[in-house]
């Protein structure tokens, strides 16, 4: 049997290896070129000495000062040192004919230059001529080794590029060797296997097959089949209880939605009970009036939970929101207590589209809640504004589309804000869970808040608790908003 392992080891190996050489490579190459460079600064010394002589022969012959003989000697010295210091150099640029003959001229100028303080008269003008054809056949020379050096150097710069290009290609076609490797030998195996899981993902099959011999992929998929063989044994048992748990959600959920229209239901049917033959009979259609919105509204509610099972479609429609807030006020009002006041600011006339009925029911749980929970007042605003200048300071106690709203150009922030207790701090970030609840099991099902979050989510928008630094707790939330040109 294969392993994985050795084969992801040896084309790694083998593209560092390649590697390795190339760098071997590229190291000897610049040090052949750092040598040339070297030699090629040689010559030019030599090139720009015998300028050097020539300038201060000129000088010489002009000023006949001391300074510039012993100039010229200086220089003379250093050719002379540089030739014979760089034998080998030089070698490799002219044949040694050539150099016997470079010799021979520095021995005959620094002979003629050796003789020129004793000269005078004719003599000393045949000398100067003699000594200005010796620097100028010097000087001839040196241009001439450094014209063989440059081509020379940029025949190894060649040399080394080509060298190179060829180092890097070997190093392509062994990469290129070894990608092919690990696809054919680990890639593909591991392209098989995803295949297969998405066709048990699809239910097409049950088990997976082998696509390799290697005992890593062996291992994974006989791991895979053990869990997919498992993962049905718990599908089997889940089962049995999914129908109890939904039923019991359901129920949680109609019991706790029926709940508010059954009390105003309840309150109205007493004040019939207790009303006599002097009660204003425009009084006791109001109160009939109510029983039937309120039943018809509990119809709703189960017809919503009910639709909420099969993922129903929003009925959005436009609607002013200040009309909108006043409605579900109104609604909830006989459930508060006397001492309770709900303050509404004026709220400018945004229309938006919304499902009437599900956002009524955001107001009123937020709103019950809050009475429950103890607050005396109660109060609602909202404002237009961006995401930007007024999205939580928390992001971790904001819950639905945030992504919607992030994006959307405004947004209409609405903020219910109360003076009751507040919210313990551990529990900001879990209200929206789930049959989440503080209070007892008789008096709450953990469903509200949960259904609020639901709402605001299907709407692309978001919500969020926090607590008032006066006391209280404030939930704020943020619709997508269109302006009324747009909206049109």
């Amino acid at each position: 049997m294969t392993s994985l392992r050795a084969k992801i080891l040896a084309s790694f190996g083998l593209s560092k290896i390649a590697l390795l050489v190339f760098a071997a490579i590229l190291i000897a190459d610049l040090l052949y070129l750092k040598n040339r460079i070297l030699e090629g600064v040689t010559v030019n010394d030599f090139y720009v000495a015998s300028q050097e002589i020539r300038r201060d022969e000129k000088n010489l012959f002009l000023y006949n000062n001391p300074s510039d003989y012993r100039q010229v000697i200086n220089q003379l010295d250093i050719i002379e040192a540089a030739i014979s210091d760089s034998r080998a150099i030089f070698t490799e640029i002219a044949h040694p004919e050539e150099l016997t003959e470079i010799d021979q001229l520095l021995l005959t100028y620094r002979k003629q230059l050796e003789e020129y303080p004793a000269s005078g008269g004719a003599e000393l003008d045949a000398l100067q001529d003699t000594i200005r054809k010796s620097g100028q056949d010097l000087l001839a020379w040196a241009r001439e080794l450094g014209k063989r050096e440059r081509t020379s150097l940029a025949h190894a710069a060649r040399v080394a590029v080509w060298t190179l290009l060829a180092a890097l290609l070997t190093v392509i076609f062994l990469g290129l060797i070894s990608a092919l490797v690990v696809v054919r030998q680990v890639v593909r195996p591991l392209d098989d296997l995803g295949n297969q899981l998405d066709d048990v993902a699809d239910g097409n099959i049950l088990t997976l097959t082998l696509p390799s011999q290697d005992r890593e992929i062996q291992s994974v998929v006989h791991h895979f089949n053990d869990m997919f063989e498992r993962l049905r044994g718990q599908q089997i048992r889940l089962r049995k209880h999914e129908k109890a748990a939904a039923l019991g959600v359901l129920a949680s959920g109609v019991a706790h939605e029926l709940n508010n229209p059954l009390s105003n239901i309840s309150t109205s049917v007493q004040l019939l009970l207790e009303s006599n033959a002097s009660t204003n009979e425009e009084l006791r259609n109001q109160w009939m009036s109510h029983i039937d919105d309120e039943t018809e509204r509990a119809k709703r509610i189960v017809k919503r939970l009910l639709d909420s099972v099969r993922h129903p479609q929003l009925h959005l429609h436009a609607h002013n929101l200040p009309e909108l807030i006043e409605s579900s006020i109104e609604l909830v009002s006989r459930q508060l207590p006397e001492t309770v006041n709900v303050h509404l600011t004026e709220i400018p006339e945004f229309k938006l589209y919304l499902d009437r009925d599900r956002i009524q029911q955001v107001f009123i749980n937020l709103i019950k809640n809050a009475a429950d929970a103890g607050a005396q007042n109660i109060w609602i605003d909202a404002v237009e504004s961006t995401w930007t200048e007024s999205r939580a300071a928390d992001l971790n106690n904001v819950a639905g589309e945030t992504d919607q709203v992030s994006q959307s150009p405004a947004v209409i922030r609405i903020q219910i804000t109360d003076d009751g207790p507040g919210i313990v701090e551990e529990h900001l970030d879990k209200i929206f869970n789930p049959f989440f609840t503080t209070k007892s099991a008789h008096d709450g099902t953990g469903l509200g808040l949960y259904l609020v979050e639901e709402i605001i989510s299907e709407h692309n928008a978001c919500i969020a608790a926090d607590n008032r630094d006066e006391g209280g707790s404030r939930f704020t939330i943020w619709l997508p908003y269109n302006h009324p040109e747009e909206t049109a």
